[in-house]
């Protein structure tokens, strides 16, 4: 069942008991509150007539009547009072002259002097039966007044027979408010859900906007904000799994390469005759493309190993890893003409001292790369809040500002012949990238074409009182 229609049945159900109970309840009220009004003034009447006929007894002798006469005084009395008030009828007389209405044990409980009541059914009529006993000349004699109250019951029957028209009447008009209402009040569930079906559908760029209420508004907002992170994440998976598809196609290709040449030059060296000359040729490069397959898969496997595995840092001091870093370039400054200028702040630095060196030559690599024979590659170290910043300046050739953000992706590179020439692969970046990632930070790459490229990451900087150097 929809929920619009539940609140339909609930909302009628609750009116229509509601008003059900609540009318009978003031029927009721009114009835009882008149039928004890009559009561009390059949009781009051009954006693009026009973202190009326002891006021005659006690004047019968003045009056000049005997013993004998009682009898017709009681009569003259009864039709005098019943003259005074026709809705009531008055019996006096002694116990078998009494209505007893089929049960004799109404009056036979009386005492002298007592009085008693109740509504019977006379002639199909409602009376309320009132009795008093009294004793007069040794005699007992009872009072009985009968009132008819057929018109209280009556008209609770007609207000019954009324209210059973109102109440379908407010059935009526309050099944077409509610019905309008529970549609109304649900249409932002119908829209939530609708969207919900679109979303599990595929189209995720579906969005609500529902402003009724306040918790409606909340729930639409709450809902769009959900969208839009299965959205992004959904592009993220996508772009996830294309980069996965990109990766495999670039790593297939990159191992075509070498393998390629590998395969011919020992094919050459297994089906032709060969001078030593020749021979060494196809040795040299079948050495060449193998150490490239090396590097590849030593990069790749270092890639898999820092994202997979807890890095336990140390206490480092700067002057000792600048001082690292400064010998371990030496072969490139030689190899590529290339001078090596470093500024930095003594300082305590929280790393792994093996990844960190790797990351800085690499990028010292890089810059030697690309600059030009002569050019002088900058390396600056300096702490900033609770980080120690290390940034590599080059005046080279710089990089596209398009190219920017696809450098650090695995196999990417920007002049793919020359890479290849000076035996890159493209993972030199991406693996620096993960090692600044490891420390907490990230490469961040600015260049400007033909002038030259800035790379800047950070790591944890820690107290000196905290520092534990390690000597060489």
């Amino acid at each position: 069942m929809r929920f619009a229609w539940k609140i339909f049945f609930v909302s009628f159900l609750i009116i229509i008991i509601s008003f059900g109970i609540g009318g009978f309840i003031l029927i009721n009220s009114v009835f009882s509150a008149s039928v004890n009004s009559e009561i009390q003034n059949a009781c009051d009447n009954n006693s009026y007539i009973t202190a009326s006929l002891y006021a005659i007894e006690n004047n019968a002798e003045a009056m000049g009547y005997g013993n004998t006469d009682y009898n017709y005084i009681i009569k003259s009395f009864s039709e005098q009072v019943s003259k005074g008030n026709p809705d009531t009828k008055v019996k006096i007389g002694e116990s078998n002259e009494m209505k007893i209405f089929d049960d004799a044990s109404f009056i036979s409980k009386l005492d002298v002097g007592t009085r008693s009541h109740r509504i019977v059914d006379f002639n199909k009529k409602k009376y309320i039966q009132a009795v008093s006993r009294i004793q007069m000349t040794s005699r007992d004699f009872y009072i009985e007044t009968l009132t008819d109250i057929s018109d209280i019951y009556q008209n609770r029957d007609n207000y019954c027979q009324t209210y059973q028209i109102i109440l379908m009447c407010v059935a009526l008009f309050a099944s077409l408010v509610l019905v309008f209402f529970s549609l109304y009040i649900t249409r932002p569930l119908v829209k939530l859900s609708n969207a919900t079906w679109q979303i599990s559908n595929g189209n995720f760029s579906k969005r609500v906007n529902v402003s009724t209420t306040k918790e409606i508004h909340e729930l639409s907002e709450n809902f769009n904000a959900m969208a839009q992170r299965i959205e992004n994440y959904i592009e993220e998976l996508k772009k996830s799994a294309q980069s996965k598809d990109d990766f495999v196609a670039d790593f297939t290709h990159e191992l075509k390469t070498p393998l390629t040449s590998v395969i011919g030059y020992a094919d050459m060296l297994r089906s032709y005759e060969l001078d030593a000359k020749q021979r060494r040729q196809c040795a040299e490069y079948i050495y060449k493309e193998g150490k490239r397959l090396e590097s590849l898969s030593a990069n790749l496997l270092n890639i898999i190993v820092l994202k997979n595995n807890d890095i336990k840092f140390q206490n480092i001091t700067t002057d000792f890893l600048f001082s690292e870093t400064g010998n371990s370039t030496l072969f490139l400054l030689k190899k590529y003409n290339v001078k090596l200028d470093t500024y930095f702040e003594s300082a305590y630095i929280s790393a792994e001292l093996s990844l960190l060196k790797t990351l800085l030559y690499n990028l010292v690599d890089n810059a030697c790369k690309a600059s030009s024979k002569g050019n002088t590659v900058e390396l600056y170290g300096y702490a900033e809040d609770d980080r120690y910043q290390f940034k590599i300046v080059d005046s080279g050739r710089g990089i596209p500002e398009e190219e920017l953000e696809k450098i650090i992706q695995p196999f990417y590179m920007i002049d793919k012949s020359r890479s290849r020439r000076m035996g890159g692969a493209g993972l030199g970046l991406a693996l620096c990238n993960e090692i600044a990632h490891i420390h907490g930070s990230k490469l961040i790459i600015e260049s400007v074409l033909n002038k030259g490229t800035t790379v800047t990451f950070s790591v944890p900087l820690i107290q000196e009182s905290e520092g534990e150097q390690i000597e060489k």
